[in-house]
């Protein structure tokens, strides 16, 4: 299974693993991230995140966080734009999500790895309610225009389907 993390889920998992490491007590979303996040590795799924949460981690400049970044990014991969991400990503924006959510979610419908051996992933995990209440209303919409964008696409690209789009406490890990 594949999953691309968003930046707030991201940021909890880091947050999650800092309170650990310091032994001080997690918040609910914290938990509800990490426990994504070690369940995920427990079961070797594959986690992603997008370029700009593994630009800001890896700038991350102390020494007492680095076994800790280490950590995180050794268990991620960075999802990387395929062809097409940016027409998906304005077709997004048009069915009224904003720049960065489209960004996310086209990474999630056209994105891949490092040896462009994927294409897309199955979920995106995400705490933010608003991204969530939006894709689910516009789903159908969504779906229409991806449909009618993949015709005239070669293969892969026209076999994309669009990922689940859920909080992090109800992706399916099993």
């Amino acid at each position: 299974m594949r999953l691309l993390l968003d930046k707030v889920v991201a940021r909890r998992i880091l947050i999650g693993l800092f309170s650990l490491a310091q032994d001080r007590p997690l918040t609910t979303a914290d938990r509800i991230a990490l426990d994504l996040f070690q369940q995920c590795v427990q079961l070797e799924h594959q986690l992603y995140v997008v370029p700009p949460i593994a630009n800001v981690v890896r700038r991350i400049n102390q020494a007492a966080y680095q076994p800790i970044i280490d950590l995180f990014l050794g268990q991620t991969q960075v999802i990387q734009p395929a062809r097409y991400t940016l027409r998906w990503a304005r077709r997004l924006r048009d069915a009224g999500f904003s720049r960065e959510d489209a960004a996310v979610l086209a990474l999630g419908t056209f994105g891949t790895d490092v040896q462009a051996g994927i294409l897309g992933v199955h979920f995106v995990a995400t705490q933010d309610q608003r991204l969530i209440n939006n894709w689910i209303v516009r789903h159908e919409q969504i779906q229409t225009r991806l449909m009618v964008m993949q015709q005239e696409l070669p293969s892969p690209y026209r076999d994309a389907v669009l990922p689940k789009v859920l909080p992090p406490e109800w992706v399916p890990l099993g």
